[in-house]
């Protein structure tokens, strides 16, 4: 059996950011709460719940290609598992079974909370693709329903794994409206490379409604609200000042705003456009600065 065309059929690379946002978050937890201490004996634990969340973020995508297969054929992407004929639609959607047990299981091994986490990701997915929902054909609710999963919710879930009592602390909640906003905006770069093909199969997606020119300044509200929303929360008093590291992310979302305006996205070998890709890195920092900002707080002060 041919490994490499299961691997496709995931699309490893978009699941590197929520493993990230469920390791690193609760790095964040525990350095918010003083407990670095217990990382290492639940580190297991840490593992297996940001595999978790991957797998069911594989299922997503799995579903989205069982869906998809004419319009990724008509996407020019005929080269996915399914759409080349690797892979059969049956196999795929016992493979998607398959994870979305595996993602359960550990979700409700973990504790409770988590597993419901785990739940609501996989019922995500399918509002998104199968019918009688089918979010992604659906203007702008496309895009917010993955700013739900990818942006919203994978804090909070983060905050569960091991200190679960603090999951309605307000920090990872206002924490990931600040990463969905900007999730809202840049989620869009997914589909610039698919407008002819969505268009010809009903599929009403920003990018095929206003257009990428348009659409464009829509990404640069959202990227400055998200901003503000962070400043403003810091301002408040909502989150500790340390979250003001977050800001270092403006500047690669500068820079994928000045390639959008000149249209400057070429196709990379990872599938869609470099945007997409900075997109994803992008995400994975969010998850990865916020943590940072508070483990290298101890080594700062050896310098005041």
């Amino acid at each position: 059996m041919k490994i490499k065309p299961w691997l496709m059929l995931m699309r490893p690379f978009t699941l590197i950011a929520p493993f990230i946002s469920i390791f690193f978050g609760v790095l964040l937890q525990l350095s918010i709460y003083k407990s670095l201490d217990i990382f290492w004996q639940n580190f297991d634990k840490i593992f297996f719940a940001s595999l978790s969340l991957s797998f069911a973020q594989a299922v997503g995508q799995i579903m989205n290609q069982v869906e998809d297969v004419e319009i990724d054929r008509a996407n020019k992407k005929g080269y996915r598992p399914i759409a080349s004929g690797e892979i059969s639609i049956e196999k795929a959607q016992l493979m998607a079974l398959i994870l979305s047990i595996f993602t359960v299981i550990i979700g409700f091994i973990i504790n409770t909370y988590y597993g419901i986490f785990m739940l609501a990701f996989l019922f995500s997915g399918i509002l998104y693709n199968l019918e009688p929902f089918r979010l992604k054909k659906r203007l702008w609710l496309n895009t917010a329903s993955l700013a739900i999963s990818r942006g919203l919710l994978p804090v909070p879930a983060a905050w569960c794994v091991v200190l679960p009592e603090h999951v309605f602390d307000k920090i990872p909640w206002l924490l990931g409206s600040v990463i969905a906003i900007w999730v809202l905006a840049w989620q869009n770069t997914k589909d610039f490379d698919d407008i002819e093909g969505d268009k010809k199969h009903g599929i009403i997606t920003p990018a095929v409604y206003h257009g990428i020119k348009n659409l464009s300044f829509i990404i640069l509200i959202l990227s400055i609200f998200a901003f503000i929303l962070l400043g403003l929360y810091i301002k408040l008093g909502l989150f500790p000042i340390e979250m003001s590291a977050l800001f270092i992310l403006f500047i690669p979302t500068a820079k994928m705003l000045h390639k959008l305006f000149k249209s400057d996205f070429s196709p990379v070998s990872l599938e869609n456009n470099e945007l997409w890709v900075s997109f994803y890195l992008t995400l994975a920092g969010f998850y990865i600065i916020s943590a940072a900002a508070y483990l290298i707080k101890p080594y700062l002060s050896l310098f005041t």
